[in-house]
């Protein structure tokens, strides 16, 4: 971490500031990865990011919650995407892209004058939760999309019945659903990501580096009592240059070494089991019967639970036996609710370098389209029609998973940044390699 941002988030970890945008992208001087080009996409970013969603938006959006005493979740959820929050060389290059892809969708959708943007910018300033953030970016994900495949798009589009929906694409209605973790999955995440940044905050002036196993969930106390024995490892192992281990409750065993973590280094933790594939189908068949008056209406579901890459049976299959298993498990809902033309399940968030080749699941029931995102991000989306087949709409959805991977260079272009994402990036170091990267 470059000198000046270790001032400014010692400054934020003691109160004396408020997060903002800067500080989340962090200083100029410490993003080495970035092309003067790409130094600039930042400048414009924060101030978009800023303008978008108002100045007090993510120092609101990040404070703990003052009942649980641990990050809120919408920390958890935007700190994967923070340059200034990644635990391991390489992977601050790939959440920059990430924070960029937000700001550029937002950004197009103001310069195109979209309309309903100025509503979904009203509730996600309003409602400063994660399932707000995630549905907002939703929005503007499958806006921009269809956009750049020449449809018409409009943001919250009036319903047959009244009440506005979410995005009309062409020919297209959409519903979205945000897929996220259950409880007790928020509630550890949290905590982990609790830990994640006590531990950075001991890297910042020492040269360590962690491996093993977060701790399973600790009460206050408990957490106290980790919290100092971590701190006296990382100094300890600072000062004589040797390896400390840290046990805590439930036998983890966390471990700092000194230097620098090597390529492929990992930060583990428990495994917490939920019936996903149950809470799936109740949550989309709750809003296959809200969409009721809508007029024919496509359901999509975008995930945030792990559910594609959570090492789980379902996690584990290839892509044509995850899109059987979606379509057996959904497709009783297109015969339930005779409005819905299809239900979409996406998911992008694992990471993986180098990118995997572009994979289609033409399967009988639905289709399954694998895609690699710049700069380090895996898109899994699986369509599922009705029986009775809309050909035109089936097709635009089909079109916008299929191209999803170039519409980042697309809307930069659009806003006056030629050359792609890849400009706006340094020659990597040659020590990052093609391991595969960190994944939270």
């Amino acid at each position: 971490m470059h000198p000046r941002d270790k001032v400014v988030w010692q400054a934020i970890d003691q109160g004396q500031r408020l997060i903002d945008w800067q500080a989340w992208f962090g200083s100029p001087e410490g993003a080495d990865y970035l092309s003067s080009a790409g130094h600039e996409v930042t400048a414009r970013a924060v101030a978009g990011l800023t303008a978008f969603f108002g100045s007090s938006w993510l120092s609101k959006a990040v404070t703990p919650s003052r009942a649980t005493d641990q990050a809120s979740d919408t920390f958890l959820g935007l700190g994967r995407s923070s340059p200034m929050l990644q635990s391991y060389a390489g992977a601050e290059r790939g959440a920059w892209v990430e924070a960029v892809r937000w700001w550029a969708a937002y950004a197009y959708l103001e310069l195109a004058q979209v309309p309903g943007l100025t509503s979904v910018k009203k509730d996600a300033r309003r409602d400063v939760t994660l399932s707000r953030f995630l549905h907002t970016q939703t929005q503007a994900r499958l806006a921009l999309l269809g956009a750049a495949r020449g449809h018409r798009v409009e943001l919250e589009p009036a319903k047959a019945s009244g009440g506005p929906g979410d995005v009309r694409i062409g020919p297209v209605f959409i519903e979205v659903v945000t897929f996220a973790e259950d409880q007790k999955f928020q509630d550890y995440e949290a905590f982990r990501q609790r830990c994640r940044v006590h531990l950075l905050t001991l890297d910042r002036d020492r040269e360590i580096y962690w491996e093993g196993d977060f701790p399973e969930y600790l009460n206050r106390h408990d957490y106290g009592t980790w919290e100092a024995q971590t701190a006296e490892a990382a100094q300890r192992c600072a000062e004589s240059g040797a390896a400390f281990a840290v046990f805590s409750k439930g036998g983890s065993r966390l471990t700092v070494r000194p230097g620098t973590a090597p390529p492929g280094t990992t930060l583990t933790g428990q495994t917490v089991e939920s019936d996903q594939g149950r809470r799936l189908l109740s949550k989309v068949r709750a809003k296959c019967a809200k969409t009721a008056g809508a007029g024919t209406a496509w359901i999509w579901v975008e995930d945030h639970s792990g559910l594609f890459h959570f090492p789980m049976p379902f996690g584990d299959l290839t892509l044509a036996a995850k899109t059987d298993a979606l379509a057996d498990l959904l497709g009783p809902l297109l015969v339930e609710y005779v409005h819905v033309a299809g239900i979409v399940v996406s998911n992008a968030g694992h990471r993986r370098l180098p990118l995997p080749e572009d994979e289609d699941a033409l399967r009988p029931a639905a289709q399954g389209f694998l895609r690699g995102l710049p700069l380090d991000r895996v898109r899994e989306t699986i369509v599922i029609p009705r029986r009775i087949l809309l050909p035109e709409q089936t097709n635009v959805i089909a079109r916008m998973c299929d191209t999803e991977a170039a519409a980042l260079d697309w809307a930069l272009a659009k806003l006056g940044i030629p050359g792609g994402v890849t400009s706006l990036l340094a020659a990597p170091s040659p020590r990052l390699g093609t391991s595969p990267l960190w994944t939270p």
